[in-house]
């Protein structure tokens, strides 16, 4: 899909979406919304749309893919479903994740600096030894995620996975340790 068409494609739904919802209460919305969420797109179209430019890769589906290694710095995966996706080693600064579903996904060593993961569910996630430097992490789904190793949003290192009960989501989205 071209870059062109990508954006008639994402205006198209849009509206559709409003359309759509302006006949809804609020609970009655998220039947057509989900209907977008589950868009599933491939790696290798991933990349080749990233490479062309593109960013907004909202509510997208990746569940379950690998994709190592790779530069997807700043892109807009916010509501998108990411449960038990392989990212290590990855480069996701400034990338947007809010809301997004990242159960279960494998993210050690990646780069998250600024990445805004507000809302977003990282229950069983392993992000050991990836860098939270600045990242929201505001109404995250912490439990049961493996910290070790991990340089948090306020610079510290999490020495031990074993201590992550030790650690909390400030108001302010800033993950620490708990006095």
């Amino acid at each position: 899909m071209q870059v062109c068409d990508r954006q008639k494609a994402t205006a198209l739904r849009d509206r559709e979406i409003r359309n759509h919802n302006q006949n809804l209460t609020a609970p009655q919305q998220k039947p057509i919304e989900a209907k977008f969420r589950a868009l599933k797109i491939r790696p290798d179209e991933l990349l080749r749309q990233y490479g062309a430019g593109e960013r907004d890769f909202r509510g997208v589906n990746l569940s379950d893919q690998t994709l190592n290694r790779v530069n997807l710095s700043g892109v807009n995966f916010s509501q998108a479903n990411l449960a038990n996706i392989v990212l290590e080693k990855a480069n996701l600064t400034g990338i947007n994740l809010n809301r997004a579903d990242l159960s279960k996904a494998k993210l050690k060593r990646a780069e998250l600096n600024w990445a805004n993961l507000r809302g977003a569910n990282l229950q069983g996630a392993n992000l050991r030894g990836a860098d939270l430097t600045g990242a929201d992490l505001t109404g995250a789904n912490l439990t049961g995620v493996d910290l070790g190793g991990a340089i948090l949003p306020d610079g510290s290192i999490v020495f031990s996975s074993k201590h992550s009960s030790l650690l909390s989501v400030a108001s302010n989205g800033h993950l620490g340790r708990n006095k």
